[in-house]
């Protein structure tokens, strides 16, 4: 096996010739980092997030989603995941200076979580979370990443 990927590889340097295909290496390198780092920076989703929906408004993106649990569970899970890429639980909506969305009347402020970066004085951008329990058992959850104020 390590011989034919050994011609494998020869083949490709013969027909991109050698610097093309260091060239070559490099920029799938990038991408695939690229992809990674665009992965990592948005809040993570549970495993059993269905039917997930991504928009971008503005200065902020919005992705919804359900999930097959109660609200308490998915703000378990924000708490345990968010920590371990930097981000902080600041408190809800009706904290003050944690959130950088305006207050709507159809939605309770306590019932949306707002994290922060660490060392984030009140302006940078914030990731919100607002779990809603349905008539089936199920949660709605709608997390909002702001760039800040």
């Amino acid at each position: 096996m390590a011989g034919s990927f050994g011609r494998a590889f020869h083949g490709l340097r013969e027909w991109f010739g050698g610097w093309r295909l260091l060239l070559l290496l490099v920029v799938i390198a990038v991408i695939v980092g690229g992809l990674l780092w665009e992965r990592w920076r948005h809040p993570p989703l549970p495993e059993a997030a269905q039917q997930v929906e991504t928009s971008l408004i503005v200065d902020m993106r919005q992705t919804t989603y359900r999930y097959a649990g109660a609200p308490e569970a998915i703000r378990e899970f924000y708490r345990q995941a968010l920590p371990g890429r930097g981000w902080n639980y600041c408190g809800t909506q009706a904290t003050a200076g944690c959130t950088n969305l305006p207050k709507l009347i159809d939605r309770p402020a306590e019932a949306i979580d707002v994290y922060r970066q660490g060392g984030d004085a009140g302006a940078g951008p914030t990731i919100e979370i607002w779990p809603i329990a349905t008539s089936n058992g199920q949660a709605f959850v709608t997390v909002f990443e702001t760039r800040g104020k």
